[in-house]
This record gives C-alpha cells, structure tokens and sequence, in this order.
C-alpha cells in the first residue's frame, strides 16, 4: 500500500508540472514557466524510478 501511494504522489508531481508547463505556454514568459516546470516534473520521476 505505501508503494502505491508513493508512486501516487509521483504521478501527481509529474501532472502537476505538465500542468504548469501547458499553463505557461499561454503566459508572458513561456521559457521561464517552461524551467520552472521541470522542477516538480523532475523531482516527481527520480522519485519513482530512484531506488526503493
């Protein structure tokens, strides 16, 4: 159950910055929304594929 959950909150980490990814693409500054886009989306997939 904690796995699942853990990969639960990775998802959403990952959803989270494809979210602010699309959402920056409409703003003034795409490139800096962009950037800080790949934070979350980042951190969201070393936590689900980093080790156990």
């Amino acid at each position: 159950m904690e796995r699942a959950l853990a990969y639960a909150i990775s998802a959403a980490l990952v959803g989270f910055g494809v979210f602010i990814f699309f959402a920056g693409l409409s703003s003034s500054s795409p490139a800096l929304w962009t950037i800080v886009a790949l934070v979350p989306i980042t951190i969201g997939i070393v936590s689900a594929f980093g080790p156990v």
